[in-house]
């Protein structure tokens, strides 16, 4: 059976940058689950706005399974950032994580511990994106589940140092 090592956390956390370094530094393949919902599905905005949150989480869950199945080498998986929180529908978050850890190592990335710093980092992470989000709503995101992430990953990085450093660190924890 492959070894699956789940990147977690907030959108602008660096999942993508480091799980791509850190798929390079273990030689598994990385698998990236936004990248393929939208290749397989449809663009995750445009899913949203035509189908509702509620169903991007069954459909996202959905993927993931079909991924793990398809898996046939070590990887890397960078999940979505709403993947494990509990914010809309429960049920699929706990059998989301109940799969996640059947399944592989789960790590938790965030900037900081420290609430303040943690929402100040993602949050300008996530406006220089480019992708018209607002500041506001991106605070309520990550200030509803912040704690839900504390609560998160079989490895835990608190860290802002540059995302190689990180996926060394993470690499030295993994079990």
């Amino acid at each position: 059976m492959a070894d699956f090592v789940f990147l977690i956390g907030p959108g602008g956390a660096g999942k993508s940058t480091v799980g791509k370094l850190l798929a390079a530094r273990l030689g598994y393949a990385r698998v990236d689950l936004d990248d393929e919902f939208c290749d397989r599905i449809l663009n995750i905005r445009e899913y949203i706005a035509l189908n509702g949150y509620e169903s991007y989480l069954l459909e996202n869950a959905k993927l993931l399974e079909t991924l793990l199945e398809e898996a046939e080498a070590d990887s890397v998986f960078i999940l979505s950032s709403g993947f494990l929180s509990t914010d809309i529908r429960p049920d699929i978050v706990e059998r989301n994580r109940k799969r996640v850890a059947e399944s592989g190592t789960s790590v938790l990335l965030m900037p900081s511990r420290d609430y303040q710093q943690a929402v100040n980092c993602i949050v300008e992470r996530q406006l220089q994106r480019g992708f018209g989000l607002k500041r506001e709503s991106e605070i309520a995101k990550f200030s509803q589940r912040f704690e839900q992430y504390l609560l998160s990953g079989d490895v835990q990085i608190f860290s802002m140092a540059e995302p190689e450093s990180i996926a060394k660190l993470i690499a030295e924890r993994l079990p």
